[in-house]
């Protein structure tokens, strides 16, 4: 008899480059863990690392609603609300 598959996939890998973006995460890749690192990159990093990051991870409402101040005001300025 075979045993059956299991449904459990291994967690999706973050990017070398990325590693150190998810020192609050604790390991674990959610879909709001994505985000987050995401926020980090644009908080903490370089714009290098903005072009390291995987297509989808970036989410505006997430970090207008978890970012910091400076960083709010600087993406409200690059992404300005559709009139």
């Amino acid at each position: 008899m075979r045993k059956p598959r299991s449904s459990k996939r291994k967690p999706e890998a973050i990017p070398k480059a990325l590693q150190v973006f998810a020192w609050n995460l604790g390991g674990r890749l959610t879909a709001s863990g994505k985000k987050q690192i995401a926020l980090n990159v644009i908080e903490r990093g370089r714009a290098w690392h903005w072009t390291k990051l995987p297509k989808g991870w970036f989410d505006l409402d997430f970090c207008l609603a978890h970012g910091q101040m400076r960083t709010k005001q600087a993406l409200r300025e690059l992404f300005p609300p559709h009139s």
